[in-house]
């Protein structure tokens, strides 16, 4: 009898509280707003998470799908659109592009349900989509303040630059006062929407990977500042280590490097995990600590590790003697 159970009653007999929870928010959205829907499968998934160990929860991450509710969830552009990857690689641009609420996602948002709209308004808002949001504007921020404490015309690199949209808002780039800013990324489509994006600008598209960065295979000079925004939530330890080194090797007398990555233990993270299959490496601030471990000590004039303000991105910060 049991091999003629389905995906969904097998799923049942190994995660009861977890699929008590699913049934729970299944009904809610027939007799609730969805927001609160939503919320209550938010919070409940990461109840679920504390309380399974790491293998079990690894198999819930894909097990979910099973239930009904998925169907409903995933009426939602943005999680869909995470869920699905079109683009074959987690966290694209495109991803980014829902997350920041830009018109170039409008043909999306108009042409799905109203429920899907209603849940897209809740997953746009989550503490998660609210800390990425608060990123772009924090790098716009960092680059616009270097090029006003130079006082002169400044080198930028951004790796895994995506649409580069903190370009759009930075003061210093439409003053002029950036003499070049490579954005740096393996993605094709991606450096020809950059290069439509900012013609006749200092902004130039590299096609580039962190591997080759690491093998020294593009010659892109020194830079003011450089950053990587969602890249490191990417990242093994070993890599991320190495390709900080190299980038801190690339940094002028004077120069910045920020580096972000999720923080470990966001309320998001069960939900990005499991509806939106969105596999981020979390870090708390010892292993960013242990990221820039190996610069060398002379050569650091500063470093600063803080949180943002939705306790939800953590950001190191050093600066080259």
């Amino acid at each position: 009898m049991d091999a003629q159970l389905g995906p969904y009653s097998q799923l049942r007999d190994r995660y009861d509280d977890a699929l008590d929870l699913l049934d729970e928010v299944l009904v809610m959205f027939s007799t609730e707003p969805a927001e609160k829907a939503m919320s209550r499968l938010v919070s409940g998934l990461c109840e679920v998470k504390r309380n399974l160990d790491a293998g079990d929860w690894r198999s819930f991450r894909s097990d979910w799908m099973h239930h009904p509710l998925a169907r409903i969830v995933h009426q939602d552009p943005l999680t869909s659109w995470a869920y699905r990857k079109p683009w074959t690689y987690p966290g694209d641009a495109r991803l980014l592009d829902f997350i920041y609420r830009e018109a170039s996602v409008a043909d999306d948002l108009s042409s799905a349900s109203e429920l899907g709209g209603a849940i897209y308004g809740f997953t746009s808002d989550m503490r998660a989509a609210r800390a990425i949001r608060a990123r772009r504007r924090n790098l716009t921020q960092l680059v616009d303040r270097v090029a006003c404490e130079r006082g002169r015309p400044i080198s930028v690199l951004t790796l895994a630059a995506g649409h580069l949209r903190e370009a759009e808002q930075s003061r210093a780039l439409a003053a002029g006062e950036i003499a070049r800013w490579a954005a740096l990324d393996q993605d094709t489509e991606v450096l020809a929407h950059i290069a439509d994006a900012f013609p006749d600008s200092a902004v130039r598209p590299v096609g580039g990977s962190v591997r080759g960065m690491i093998a020294g295979q593009y010659d892109l000079g020194t830079f003011d500042v450089i950053y990587a925004a969602g890249l490191y939530d990417h990242l093994s330890e070993p890599l991320a280590k190495h390709l900080t080194e190299v980038a801190f090797e690339m940094l002028n007398s004077g120069g910045e490097l920020l580096v972000t990555n999720f923080a470990r233990g966001i309320d998001d993270a069960a939900y990005i995990e499991s509806f939106m299959d969105w596999q981020l490496r979390f870090r708390d601030e010892s292993e960013i600590e242990e990221i820039w471990s190996g610069l060398p000590g002379p050569a650091v004039a500063a470093r600063r590790l803080f949180n943002d303000e939705h306790q939800s991105i953590l950001y190191g910060l050093v600066q080259r003697t």
